[in-house]
């Protein structure tokens, strides 16, 4: 049976959890990147099994990547979908996900909530997914397994609220300095096109919505927060964020 790992990684994290899950799975698997521009009305067949793995934007599915979802044609394909998450909590992401998977097509088989470093403020969530995080992703995945064998195709229940939360998107103040060369890379890579090609310092705040892509593809690091905003973020998020919180699997 075919395997595919589709993901929405600004940062990475997503991707690290979406390989361990794949790959233990399959040794072999094809990536679909929602990520990158361009067209993504991909059509499965029904014996493919697909793992869609999205982070947990305030508590909701990513728009750009939900856009890119809906030109899907999933053809009855099982689907394991995975919502992860800054070490906050989930919300409503897998429900919104799990929806917009049966809108295409998909049998939703499983869920995962899976925990990464928090893509605004990195010393939440620090490290992982970390060893121990693999083994209960790893364990996860073997349970997924034998559904597939199994011929099972019943849908798990979700936590999460339909309507779902409202999603406020803001715009980072991101600093630029000196060390930017000019790449264009951001610019480039920024999945909203936020980041003018003719002016990389500056950035459209109607269209950004703090993915932190830029900040992470950045050759020379040249793009980051200041360090009077990491330190109210990291005060803010802290009773949200701090402790070590579980990976859960829904089957």
């Amino acid at each position: 049976m075919p395997i595919y790992s589709v993901y929405f990684s600004p940062t990475g994290g997503t991707k690290k959890v979406s390989d361990i899950i794949s790959g233990a799975i399959s040794e072999s698997f094809e990536e679909i990147d929602l990520l990158k521009k361009g067209d993504f009305n991909k059509a499965f067949a029904k014996e493919d099994v697909c793992i869609i793995s999205v982070p947990a934007f305030g508590g909701r599915v990513p728009q750009n990547a939900c856009e890119k979802i809906k030109e899907f044609k999933a053809n009855e394909a099982r689907v394991a979908l995975v919502a992860v998450f800054g070490n906050r909590a989930i919300d409503d992401t897998l429900v919104e996900l799990y929806d917009l998977a049966v809108s295409v097509g998909f049998n939703v088989i499983a869920g995962i909530e899976a925990v990464a470093e928090h893509s605004l403020v990195r010393m939440y969530g620090s490290g992982r997914p970390n060893d121990d995080d693999r083994e209960v992703l790893e364990a996860f995945a073997k349970k997924i397994c034998e559904k597939l064998k199994c011929g099972d195709v019943t849908a798990p229940e979700f936590p999460g609220n339909r309507p779902y939360k409202d999603f406020k998107a803001s715009s980072m103040s991101l600093v630029v300095d000196d060390a930017c060369v000019n790449c264009k890379k951001c610019a480039i890579e920024c999945p909203v096109n936020a980041i003018p090609m003719e002016n990389v310092k500056t950035v459209d705040t109607d269209r950004c919505f703090s993915c932190m892509h830029c900040v992470s593809v950045c050759p020379v690091k040249a793009r980051h927060n200041s360090p009077e905003v990491t330190s109210a973020l990291e005060e803010r998020l802290r009773d949200r964020c701090g402790g070590i919180k579980p990976n859960k699997l829904y089957i």
